[in-house]
């Protein structure tokens, strides 16, 4: 039976010049994980599976277009040919979505008293890094079009990088890992 540990913590929101290294405080010394709801990762999932579903229907009704050869004409060609469009695109959609899914269920970060384990995997393979707490140099975040970019910056000059699409609410990550680590989190 797995064990449900509830861990309450203190959201402070320091400024640049209040940085002061401290202890991470968690109830009981116990470790917590931050990784994505296994909800959402199924909803993922699912939904690249009904994508597959859909492709091969439409893939189905694109050949009806095309057979049988005596009565094809070029309304019905062009009808087979967007039908046969809309399957390749459903496909592709099918593959994003699973690629997706595989990433959110790769990623994770265990936050302890000694520092915090990052398990991050990116569309080719995935790193495991550690960093202590009075390692951990800056957490900085950033905007890029459609995608919000956290880093984490190490002293003996190892980078862990994350984005929007690693985690369902990173800023809540990268703010827990910079109160942990007792630095503020910096936009830039």
């Amino acid at each position: 039976m797995e064990e449900v540990c509830v861990i309450e913590f203190h959201e402070q929101f320091l400024s640049p010049s209040t940085g002061v290294r401290r202890p991470i405080q968690l109830v009981g010394e116990r470790p917590m994980l931050l990784r994505n709801n296994r909800v959402l990762i199924f909803l993922t999932f699912l939904g690249s599976a009904a994508a597959l579903g859909i492709s091969v229907c439409m893939a189905i009704v694109a050949l009806t277009y095309f057979f049988p050869f005596g009565a094809l004409n070029l309304d019905r060609s062009a009808a087979g040919v967007l039908w046969a469009l809309g399957a390749w695109l459903m496909a592709m959609s099918l593959v994003y979505l699973w690629r997706q899914g595989k990433l959110m269920a790769s990623c994770s970060v265990l936050l302890d008293p000694r520092g915090a384990y990052f398990r991050i995997a990116n569309a080719n393979n995935g790193k495991e890094v550690f960093m202590p707490w009075n390692g951990i140099e800056a957490v900085h975040y950033k905007r890029i079009e459609n995608q919000q970019k956290f880093t984490i910056l190490g002293s003996d000059t190892s980078i862990v990088t994350f984005t929007s699409y690693s985690f369902y609410r990173p800023k809540r990550v990268a703010r827990m890992i910079a109160e942990c680590a007792g630095l503020p989190l910096v936009r830039g």
